[in-house]
């Protein structure tokens, strides 16, 4: 497995970044994917990812996360972001042994991607069809699955939808994030407890629903914040 240029006691630390992204035109979620521009799998579409190592600044993971935040491959608003977990194998990398520390991103606002990346499937990636380098397609489906367990009992899945969102648009992204239908009433009750807890609050706008229908329209007043309910959708 080891290329012939590195040595067998060459060893690999990545931080790679699952950021995924809900497209309302097509009703979808995507995972950015940026595609890479040097050996191994030149040319491939692969998740961003950066290096960590004793050469560059980094003090931390949380400083690593933040330099590969603001590079090229990413460079994109976060309104949500957390650790999955780390993987290492010896065959995970043609190079050498590796190990990878990914996380899994929200983006919220509406944006274009850049030179060398794109949004793609994330259903067609967490399965493989969409094939990646590396292992990245198991942690596209490990971040995947975080994402489902925790939007069970938090809200995480607003994060999605930005700072202002109609009770609909809140049922739509539940039932998209969980792979299942969700019950109007029971998004509802859990949009009231976020309200009475001081997370939401009404803006007195409307804005165009199912059938052209005005809907009101809540707004997220701790934008970086997460409610976790006392019961599961699950009970």
């Amino acid at each position: 497995m080891h290329d012939r240029n590195t040595p067998t006691s060459a060893y690999l630390h990545t931080i790679d970044l699952c950021l995924l992204r809900y497209q309302r035109e097509i009703g979808e979620l995507q995972i950015l994917l940026h595609q890479r521009d040097s050996e191994p799998f030149a040319g491939h579409w692969a998740l961003p990812g950066l290096v960590v190592n004793g050469d560059v600044e980094d003090r931390s993971l949380n400083d690593a996360v933040e330099r590969l935040r603001r590079s090229s491959k990413v460079d994109l608003p976060l309104a949500w972001l957390e650790q999955v977990g780390t993987v290492g194998d010896a065959f995970r990398d043609p190079r050498c042994w590796s190990s990878s520390t990914f996380y899994l991103g929200i983006v919220s606002e509406s944006v274009q991607p850049a030179a060398q990346q794109d949004f793609f499937s994330l259903a067609e990636v967490a399965s493989g069809a969409f094939k990646l380098p590396f292992d990245h397609n198991s942690l596209v489906a490990q971040s995947r699955e975080r994402l489902l367990s925790k939007s069970l009992y938090s809200s995480l899945p607003l994060m999605f939808l930005g700072n202002e969102f109609s009770a609909p648009e809140a049922v739509g992204i539940f039932s998209l994030v969980l792979q299942r239908p969700v019950l109007k009433t029971s998004i509802r009750q859990r949009l009231l407890k976020m309200a009475e807890a001081g997370y939401l609050g009404e803006t007195g706008r409307k804005k165009s629903g199912d059938g052209g229908r005005p809907q009101a329209t809540l707004e997220n007043l701790k934008p970086n914040g997460l409610y976790l309910f006392d019961r599961c959708f699950l009970e």
